[in-house]
């Protein structure tokens, strides 16, 4: 898997790229629009992505209560059902990212996104609004996982191989900005629509991507490769237009780059080096304390999340702030990332993150506490049925019967918009950033590659168990924890991860080591500035 790449797309330094572009190879106006087209037409894939995260918002409280299905018949899920939906997707996602490695290999880059991503998105939307049970629709969360996996990882490779290095970094930010966009598209057509609908909207934009796909061109790098030169020659005509002289020259340095890394022998072994060893468990502590703050958990659970706090905001709507905050997000993150250092960056989201969860969690105590002591309940006591007291409140929440007048009504929408977008701003974007700049390029792709696998892994242990601890130690108590998580990250982060912005490779490198005026391993690093944002 190549997923490594996608540090390159986000921390290219197009400015300083293009000055030491060849002679001839700057992008001129056409090259510049047809790479925007490429670029675009493969990240509609993206958007898929980002409506499969943000389809549980709108839906788990309608499935939670009970809703027909497209047979007409009912169906309702427990909350331990309801945290399979969300949290398989993750798993998915891990077994899609290893997949995505062998198929981009083997298949190319293009096909990859048609055959293993977007026909497995066709599928598993069909599985979710054709499924008469919960089981079906965890099949279908399944196959959404592998597809955003593969997706993550195709499209990454195919922008940095089909992108001039001048326009890496602005193609790169798509990536993000349509899985913002599908996010919020989603929170705004499941506000109308119900939880089949909303799958089988989602199977219609799967199938009406199908011919963006199909007018890109394949990869040149990748087709070099495969030894298809002519092909290549013919898909660097669509993405440049220059003359031949030019792309000759393009062609012969994709194989000088081809042959330099079939030389290198990458391994996983090389991690457990000492100069690499220290800033990969940094980079790996920064990825677990994000996925334990429970970022994705306030995408899954959105609406349910509003709905049990006592927002005075219609939950549709105030999933739709979220949704929007969440995009903006990404303009303005690229903005302050180039302004500010990163650790100050780091450090004031993980803070800003953790004081939003802490004031999220006071709402959900001030209007949950009420129906314990209502209910005669305490937080540990089970009822009949087995579950508990935070089951009661949001199960009465979701039949329709009225919550305690909460006197802050408006804080559950302000700490949760809060929160995404301190997160999204701050961590979320920089932490790809900095993983770049602490890690020997060398070891960058396989270490990428672990970390994303990783985040997987502690993204779905992360939302098969918030079920669960919102029934031990109720709603409150969670995102408490949550809250209390991140600023333990936010001190951690302060303490081992070091200031990156600006400095050199050789800077960076003498900050893990206990003798720092050791000569650096990796001399033709030296003193040379990082190709990252700056």
């Amino acid at each position: 898997m190549e997923e490594g790449e996608r540090t390159e797309i986000v921390g290219g330094n197009d400015q300083e790229g293009s000055r030491n572009l060849p002679r001839g190879m700057e992008s001129t106006r056409y090259s510049r629009k047809k790479q925007i087209i490429a670029a675009f037409c493969a990240t509609l894939t993206c958007i898929l992505n980002g409506c499969v995260i943000g389809y549980t918002g709108p839906t788990l409280p309608a499935l939670l209560m009970s809703s027909k299905t497209i047979y007409s018949g009912d169906i309702r899920i427990n909350w331990q059902q309801a945290s399979w939906i969300t949290s398989i997707l993750s798993f998915g996602c891990f077994v899609g990212c290893l997949a995505a490695g062998p198929f981009m290999e083997k298949l190319g880059r293009k096909k990859t996104l048609v055959w293993g991503s977007l026909t497995t998105y066709i599928l598993g939307f069909a599985f979710i609004f054709l499924a008469p049970s919960a089981e079906v629709i965890y099949v279908g969360r399944f196959l959404n996982g592998v597809a955003y996996g593969v997706v993550l990882s195709a499209v990454s490779v195919y922008i940095v191989e089909i992108a001039t290095i001048d326009m890496r970094g602005f193609l790169g930010c798509f990536v993000q900005f349509q899985g913002s966009f599908g996010v919020l598209l989603t929170f705004c057509i499941g506000s109308v629509l119900t939880w089949w609908q909303l799958a089988l909207a989602h199977f219609v934009a799967s199938v009406s991507t199908l011919p963006a796909l199909c007018i890109i061109p394949e990869s040149p790098r990748w087709l070099i490769m495969k030894g298809n030169e002519w092909q290549a020659e013919v898909a660097l005509k669509w993405l440049r237009g220059r003359n031949p002289q030019s792309l000759d020259s393009e062609i012969e340095q994709m194989k000088k780059e081809i042959a330099i890394r079939k030389r290198e022998r990458i391994s996983i072994n090389l991690l457990l080096k000492p100069e690499t060893a220290k800033p990969f468990l940094v980079c790996m502590m920064m990825m677990l304390f994000l996925q334990l703050t429970g970022f994705n958990v306030v995408v899954f659970y959105c609406e349910t999340i509003f709905m049990v706090s006592g927002s005075s905001v219609n939950p549709n709507i105030a999933s739709i702030i979220v949704g929007a905050v969440l995009l903006g997000s990404c303009f303005i993150s690229l903005g302050v990332v180039s302004q500010l250092g990163r650790k100050v960056m780091l450090v004031v989201s993980m803070l800003g993150m953790g004081i939003c969860q802490f004031v999220l969690g006071g709402c959900l105590h001030m209007n949950t506490y009420p129906l314990y002591q209502q209910n005669n309940l305490t937080l540990h006591q089970t009822n009949m049925t087995g579950t508990t007291a935070a089951s009661d409140v949001s199960s009465a929440l979701s039949m329709g019967e009225e919550a305690p007048s909460n006197p802050v009504g408006f804080l559950p929408v302000l700490a949760m918009v809060g929160f995404l977008f301190m997160g999204n701003v701050g961590y979320g974007t920089l932490i790809w950033v900095v993983t770049a700049e602490l890690l020997p390029p060398k070891v960058r792709s396989v270490a990428n590659s672990v970390i994303i696998c990783f985040a997987f892994v502690t993204g779905f242990f992360v939302a098969k168990t918030f079920a669960d601890l919102k029934d031990s130690i109720g709603y409150d108590g969670t995102f408490f924890l949550y809250g209390g998580i991140a600023i333990l990250g936010a001190i951690m982060t302060f303490i081992f991860v070091p200031e990156t912005r600006n400095k050199s490779f050789e800077e960076i490198q003498m900050h893990f080591r206990p003798n720092r005026t050791k000569v650096p391993l990796d001399e033709p690093q030296r003193m040379q500035p990082l190709e990252t944002v700056s």
